[in-house]
């Protein structure tokens, strides 16, 4: 797939990507816990409206012990959707809840009735007993409010503010998904996982029904962008790009967005199919950033000392070993993009079968992988060992005035070079299927005489 990406303006495209799944008790998985008594004691909260934006996410003092904090409000449960009423307009309720273990809570307030209009706020209690606003929800009239935040073990409160309230029952809650990948917290495009400058391979999960991953890449030059989501075909994650609106892409494929203008920004959105079950221990993989389209300077070869056997020594019928080594072979690939630039992050694989004289000749590669460096170069070294072989071959050597003959025993091998996601760009597989490889197992001199 080679796209031209439909350019939006940075307005339109954050309000775009701001929109959120809706989410429910049920997707949360939320028990029903009844009616609580209205608690309207609270310490001064600095709610989001006064927060300085840089600061919603901060987990300062996550690593100070919080044993001693007495709790400012009553204490709830996590994991209950609870019932409160009587709260008036201009009053506020808050209610306190435990963090045992680095988690992504998600806090909601629901079903409020016509005539209402109550925020929701997530506030953390610190260690030297301040206070840090996570974060905020404040739609308008009676719509529903969700928090989601990343929260370090410690103490939390639910914070409610009621704009306008009849004092109608309503409904508020937390779940806590504590099977979190690396890429947590990126559920929003506020707080996207930012990628740089290279090619990325991203394993990340799902925690929830209600979690999404949302990454950010940035076509600096206006270099092909590589998408490849691969699920092993369970088809658990819904996987998308946005132009013009989220667009679905091909999984367990390669796909290439073309045509892009330099600084051009790509995001990625990974969520759940909620017509399966989430399971969190199940990993999806994600591979994303500049796409490698040339490569150039690939090598495979042995110790510089090596005696080679040359080509008219092999035994008619016996194919030329292109490449000999004794003990170790290094190889190595620079790949670059479409712009010309090398890639970072890109990775490049020897498949390799060091001995293939039994059964008959059968091909069973070893695979060994390695990635580009800042400079587009990939390398690698592969320690062969010693070997035994009964297919001997005589060649003849001048060397310093010297006429030696040398009896080498030699095992087969093959080697083939491949990038990963860059159709046409495999080594010994475009115009024949290998490399024909000699591993050197001992040489003999069998004279030295001068020339």
């Amino acid at each position: 797939m080679k796209k031209t990406m439909a350019l939006l303006s940075t307005a339109a495209l954050t309000s775009a990507l701001c929109a959120h799944a809706q989410v429910s008790s049920e997707d949360l998985n939320l028990k029903p816990a009844g009616e609580v008594k209205l608690s309207k004691k609270s310490p001064t909260f600095n709610t989001s409206k006064k927060l300085n934006k840089k600061a919603v996410y901060s987990t300062a003092n996550t690593e100070v012990s919080t044993a001693s904090i007495t709790p400012q409000c009553p204490t709830l449960a996590t994991g209950n959707l609870y019932t409160l009423s009587g709260l008036n307009a201009g009053d506020t309720a808050c209610y306190h809840f435990e963090i045992t273990a680095r988690s992504k809570t998600t806090a909601l307030l629901l079903n409020q009735e016509t005539g209402n209009n109550i925020d929701l706020s997530i506030i953390r209690h610190n260690a030297d007993n301040t206070y840090t606003a996570l974060g905020t929800s404040n739609n308008t009239g009676n719509a529903d409010e969700t928090v989601v935040v990343l929260t370090e073990p410690g103490h939390y409160y639910w914070f409610m503010e009621a704009q306008e309230s009849t004092g109608a029952a309503f409904n508020f809650g937390a779940a806590v998904a504590t099977s979190l990948d690396d890429y947590e917290f990126n559920d929003t495009a506020a707080t996207a996982t930012v990628l740089a400058d290279k090619q990325h391979k991203i394993s990340a999960n799902m925690d929830s029904a209600t979690d999404i991953d949302i990454y950010k890449f940035t076509s600096v030059r206006g270099q092909d962008v590589l998408l490849n989501f691969s699920d092993n075909n369970s088809d658990e994650w819904i996987a998308e790009y946005y132009s013009a609106g989220w667009q679905p892409f091909i999984k367990n494929a390669d796909n290439t967005l073309g045509n892009l203008q330099p600084n051009q920004e790509i995001y990625v959105r990974v969520r759940p199919n909620l017509a399966l079950p989430v399971n969190p221990n199940n990993q999806y993989t994600l591979t994303l950033g500049s796409k490698v389209v040339s490569a150039s300077n690939h090598y495979v070869s042995g110790e510089s000392n090596v005696n080679r056997v040359p080509y008219s020594s092999f035994i008619s019928g016996l194919p030329y070993a292109t490449t000999q080594a004794y003990r170790k072979l290094t190889w190595g690939i620079t790949l670059k993009d479409s712009t010309g630039q090398p890639v970072e992050g890109a990775t490049a694989v020897l498949k390799f079968d060091q001995d293939i004289r039994e059964p008959e000749n059968l091909i069973v590669y070893t695979d060994y992988e390695a990635v580009s460096n800042s400079a587009g170069v990939v390398s690698g070294t592969v320690n062969l060992g010693s070997c035994y072989s009964d297919l001997t071959l005589r060649h003849t050597e001048y060397s310093f005035g010297y006429k030696n003959i040398w009896d080498t025993d030699l095992v087969y091998g093959v080697w083939r070079m491949e990038v990963p996601h860059s159709v046409g760009l495999g080594v010994g597989g475009d115009n024949v299927e290998y490399v024909w490889f000699g591993h050197l197992c001992d040489q003999d001199l069998v004279s030295s005489t001068p020339s």
